[in-house]
């Protein structure tokens, strides 16, 4: 499968896992720490569709500013992150990934649309390993003015998460 296309199905594996309208069931919410695991199951024969996230949002307003959510890809059951970002973002320098103060990973932009950007990326066993062990993740990008900013995230509770995330994949999730 070409990479467009696994990160075309990702996004909508994810954003149907995010929306509960015409689900038959309302989705099951669990949390760990600050991070919320996400079960939906559009009907009785088929398997739950889980997602785990973590969400930033304007104290002002309440508009939301990052969402960070990992999923299990359809294809090899990696998780894989879906990253959201705002539009009128700088695109070139792409998004930076860094746990704790280890040293920055950088990812491309993939698109923007009317609801945001967004960038994804899959996650190694030895990140996942960082993430369970880390305190902090810090998400950087530019503002449309060319000015970095910096969105931190808290890993409190990641490890459970990711092992319910997992877990639901395997058929003892919800």
């Amino acid at each position: 499968m070409k990479p467009i296309h696994v990160v075309a199905l990702l996004a909508c594996v994810l954003a149907s896992a995010m929306r509960a309208a015409d689900a038959a069931d309302p989705p099951v919410e669990r949390v760990f720490g600050d991070w919320t695991l996400r079960c939906e199951q559009a009907d009785a024969d088929a398997a739950p569709e889980c997602i785990m996230d973590q969400n930033l949002v304007l104290r002002a307003g309440g508009q939301p500013v990052l969402q960070f959510a990992i999923g299990l890809a359809p294809d090899d059951a990696i998780p894989t992150v879906l990253l959201k970002l705002p539009l009128g973002i700088y695109l070139p320098p792409g998004v930076s990934f860094r746990i704790d103060d280890g040293k920055p990973a950088t990812f491309p932009v993939e698109r923007c649309d009317p609801d945001g950007c967004q960038a994804v990326m899959k996650l190694r066993d030895a990140t996942i390993a960082q993430l369970r062990a880390g305190s902090r993740l810090e998400i950087g990008f530019h503002d449309g003015a060319r000015a970095p900013l910096s969105m931190p995230l808290s890993l409190d509770g990641f490890g459970a998460a990711i092992d319910a995330l997992r877990a639901s994949a395997d058929g003892g999730g919800e």
